[in-house]
């Protein structure tokens, strides 16, 4: 039988969430009390939210109403 995988945070023994535990920013393996980025105090969490940020204003970029002059 596999080994379980147990929380990444130091001060946590729990076993690690599968999948949603997983966390593609800094490639850690968390419990559901961690799992979140700023649970887990994540190094990735800045660039998580810069990406975010840059999402959201191309979309509302695309969705912007354009004014046509002269109709």
């Amino acid at each position: 039988m596999p080994k379980k995988i147990r929380c990444s945070l130091d001060d946590c023994k729990a076993v690690a969430q599968r999948i949603s535990g997983d966390c593609a920013f800094c490639g850690g393996h968390y419990c559901s009390n961690h799992r979140l980025l700023e649970d887990h105090k994540c190094q990735g969490l800045e660039d998580c939210k810069k990406e975010a940020f840059e999402q959201n204003a191309m979309q509302l970029n695309k969705e912007r109403t354009q004014v046509i002059k002269g109709v």
